[in-house]
């Protein structure tokens, strides 16, 4: 008892601090002392308070931003401690001028509580492990000591830059729930930018004037001794995590933040100068650059042994790349990364194996050694996260795979989707915005969240048996990426043996037979046909049996009443099953599940279930069931979440037969 009404003293008091104690260096009891967060107990940490500054200065007429970040984290539990391993990324290109950040006056203290007295950790810069990321940015890393369930961390440091056209994203929401976060971002009113807030909650914002006086004494008209500013703050309170979910690719997509993009440049001396980059010039820098642009449209390695193995002289394209495709598997194997650099080709055939990428480039010239046009497409994987829609970026894009026109239309295709086909992706790589880049023409935007679909066809013959046996042929037109699932099921099986084990038990009948083609080919489809029987609940005089054997709706993932984030699915589905029962003699049909068409406002998903009775010796069932879009919003998610539960419940119907009197 003593313990709980500490624990609500201790809740009470921190719903009364969270807004107060913005100074850093002595945190509250009530901060040392609290061990749940009462606005979500489940958290294993809490952001207690964020603040972060955003200015600007002027030395030797060059514009300078300062970013100054405090946050202080109470960790509530063990898996909180992760949040004591902090990493800055900051720019940093020895060979650009306006492209150099560091860091400085870091300080992080860990409090801890012990026998009644706080136990102060201190550490300062000099603990922070640097290495380089890429040739334009750098990572400054710490791991701080002494950090346990009961920790209030606080750290602090100044980022110095001279990338005066570039402010970066203030992401306030993270894995674990914010209690309070200020951020004030100042602009000299020079300087146009676009202000975005973003995200799942709303921030309280506001706008004000103010002035910025320079560091420079000179008085000449460009360099005045001061100018006015734009002022921006936004403050978050209670915030909640923004937890990982199994139906969002990156759940940073949908986080709170703010984001200043620059448009263009007031010239104190008249007119703007528009500064807004374009994606036109995001496709020259690849396009020009040395690990990547100057490995296009070369000859490949294999270009003396693609001439002999005749691949040019076939007629049709799509076997003439699931060829050249082919050849190339048989030499090489996908590491397993994405990327967007690309590395020799003579060091990736010495290794034997390369990234998406470098297999991708590899394709692409392959294609051109036998006659076949393709272009690299640009994108960020779904992981990785959408592109920026208000302003083009470079670091966003983390891959490509490639492109082939076919008159009017593209095929898309990726190298290290070893189950795939033309236009049949892994699900990771059906962004919603990918660019198709080439020498001389133009680059275009692509969905390809509009490329993919899983399509299934099922037909089953059953006939049932006055003692019970369900007994029957199931054939199955597996296309799209329901045969790269099904060709992903089979490699990785054990053995055959397995395969069919797993596919007997997934869809709740013995298997007497299995015939498959497609399997182990690069193609459109798979197509299996499997003999099968089942055993029904059966007396005397009644028969009580499941018409459906395999059915892609068995359970409902969604179980929340609410849901704040939208529910994104691997591709687009489309399943459709007839099946056609006969009944043994001297039975009838006693009870019937009855017939559902269900289809939301949009028509964007649909289903039925449809049971026809012919005669007294026939029962026939079609099932179909769509999904034409990858990506549903909150607005729509109760309606989503009855749909699956009806389909779920109905895939347990049963039909009861009985015996003539």
């Amino acid at each position: 008892m003593k313990r709980i009404c500490t624990l609500i003293i201790a809740l009470t008091c921190w719903a009364g601090v969270q807004a107060q104690n913005l100074k850093f260096g002595k945190p509250a009891s009530e901060e040392l002392n609290m061990t749940v967060y009462d606005k979500d107990p489940e958290a294993a940490a809490v952001v207690l308070c964020d603040l972060t500054t955003v200015s600007y200065t002027m030395d030797f007429y060059n514009f300078l931003v300062d970013y100054e970040v405090k946050r202080r984290i109470k960790v509530l539990k063990d898996d909180g401690k992760d949040y004591a391993n902090i990493s800055i990324s900051y720019i940093d290109n020895p060979g650009e001028q306006y492209a150099q950040e560091t860091i400085a006056d870091f300080k992080a203290t860990v409090y801890n509580v012990e026998n009644g007295k706080t136990v102060k950790t201190k550490i300062g810069g000099e603990r922070l492990f640097k290495e380089r990321i890429d040739e334009d940015y750098m990572l400054a890393k710490v791991a701080l000591p002494q950090v346990k369930a009961g920790s209030v961390i606080e750290y602090e440091y100044r980022l110095h830059s001279n990338v005066f056209y570039h402010i970066y994203d203030w992401n306030v929401q993270t894995g674990i729930p914010v209690a309070y976060a200020h951020y004030r971002l100042e602009i000299p009113a020079i300087f146009i930018y676009n202000v975005e807030t973003t995200g799942m909650q709303l921030l309280e914002t506001s706008v004000a004037q103010g002035s910025l006086a320079f560091k420079s004494n000179s008085n000449s008209l460009t360099s005045p001794d001061k100018c006015n500013t734009n002022v921006y703050l936004c403050t978050a309170r209670n915030l909640p995590a923004l937890k990982k979910d199994d139906f969002v690719w990156n759940v940073d997509d949908y986080a709170t933040k703010v984001t200043a993009e620059l448009q263009r440049i007031n010239n104190p001396r008249g007119g703007f100068r528009d500064v807004r980059k374009k994606w036109e010039q995001v496709d020259q820098t690849l396009l020009d650059h040395p690990d990547f642009g100057s490995h296009l449209h070369k000859h490949s390695k294999y270009r003396e042994e693609l001439a002999a193995s005749g691949i040019a002289q076939m007629g049709d394209l799509p076997q003439k790349v699931a060829a050249t495709w082919h050849f190339l598997m048989q030499r090489l194997s996908w590491n397993g990364e994405y990327d967007l650099k690309i590395h020799p080709a003579s060091e990736v055939v010495k290794k034997g194996s390369g990234t998406n990428a470098d297999l991708n480039m590899m394709l692409i010239n392959m294609l051109g050694d036998v006659g076949v046009k393709a272009e690299p497409v640009v994108l960020s994987t779904r992981r990785h996260g959408r592109l920026p829609k208000t302003y083009p970026s470079l670091n966003k894009l983390n891959t490509f795979i490639v492109g082939i026109p076919d008159g009017e239309k593209w095929f898309y295709l990726d190298a290290s989707s070893a189950d795939g086909y033309l236009n049949v992706l892994s699900p990771n790589l059906y962004a919603e915005q990918a660019r198709i880049i080439q020498k001389g023409a133009p680059g275009q935007w692509v969905n390809l969240q509009k490329v993919g679909e899983a399509r299934t066809q099922v037909s089953i013959q059953a006939t049932l048996s006055p003692d019970g046996e369900l007994k029957g042929e199931r054939t199955v037109l597996y296309q799209g990426n329901a045969a790269a699932e099904e060709r992903h099921a089979f490699r990785t099986a054990t053995d055959s043996a397995a395969f069919v084990a797993a596919k007997a038990e997934r869809n709740g009948y013995e298997i007497t037979a299995l015939q498959m083609s497609g399997h182990r080919e690069f193609g459109p489809s798979v197509r299996e046909t499997i003999a099968f029987t089942r055993r029904a609940d059966a007396t005397a005089d009644h028969i009580y049996f499941s018409p459906f054997t395999g059915t892609p709706i068995t359970s409902n993932p969604f179980v929340e009443q609410e849901r704040r984030l939208p529910v994104e699915f691997p591709c687009r589905q489309n399943y459709n099953m007839t099946i056609r029962l006969t009944l043994p003699d001297g039975w009838l049909i006693e009870e019937m599940p009855k017939s559902t068409r269900v289809t939301t406002a949009d028509r964007s998903i649909t289903g039925q279930l449809l049971f026809e009775a012919a005669d007294e010796h026939t029962l026939t069932i079609h099932y179909q069931f769509r999904l034409s879009e990858l990506v549903y919003t909150s607005d729509k998610y109760d309606t989503l979440r009855q749909l699956f539960d009806l389909f779920a419940s109905r895939s347990k119907d049963v039909v009861v037969i009985k015996r003539k009197p």
